[in-house]
């Protein structure tokens, strides 16, 4: 009798479980409230992309996808990069709308003016995350005793792409991003 409420309480616990929803994927085709690429079927979807400028490893693009049953077109930044695990390299683009895109110029550009600013409070620590999860930031370093700003960029499940820059590269990287977005 023992077994036989055991085992019939395993049953309906398995059971109970087996009932919950599936996870939901997030498609990284689709630019956030732009063409989603995956749920246009039976449309032909044009895509090009023109390269702006390299900074570090990261290939900075002007990506336009074109429906062309429609002739609907959005163009995008597209920041590209490579990334690595043990035995599998891959490449991922993610984008940045030009409404974002304004955005993260204006806090990239007083991010560098904090940076020109006195060192007084050594502790404070800058962040800005887009849409597509890539994290702009800066921290004062003790060791170099100035601002290391950088770019993490998700990458495999394991880890994390980082890349560092000075202030003079932060000044490279606004003037690359201004000239993008006047070209979106």
């Amino acid at each position: 009798m023992k077994n036989g409420i055991l085992l019939l309480s395993v049953v309906l616990c398995t059971l109970a479980n087996a009932q919950t929803a599936p996870p939901i994927i997030r498609n990284p085709l689709t630019t956030y409230k732009g063409l989603k690429i995956d749920s246009r079927k039976g449309t032909l979807i044009e895509k090009q992309t023109v390269d702006f400028a390299k900074f570090k490893n990261l290939n900075i693009q002007k990506i336009i996808t074109k429906d062309l049953s429609d002739n609907s077109a959005e163009s995008v930044l597209g920041i590209m990069y490579e990334y690595e695990t043990f035995d599998h390299i891959s490449k991922k683009t993610l984008t940045i709308e030009k409404t974002e895109l304004s955005k993260l110029i204006h806090a990239l550009q007083i991010l560098e003016q904090k940076e020109k600013e006195a060192q007084s409070n050594k502790d404070t620590k800058y962040k800005f995350v887009t849409m597509s999860n890539i994290e702009f930031g800066g921290v004062y370093s003790e060791k170099l005793k100035s601002s290391v700003n950088y770019i993490k960029m998700p990458s495999a499940p394991y880890g994390q792409n980082l890349n560092e820059f000075n202030t003079d590269e932060l000044k490279e990287l606004i003037k690359i991003l201004k000239k993008a977005e006047q070209d979106l």
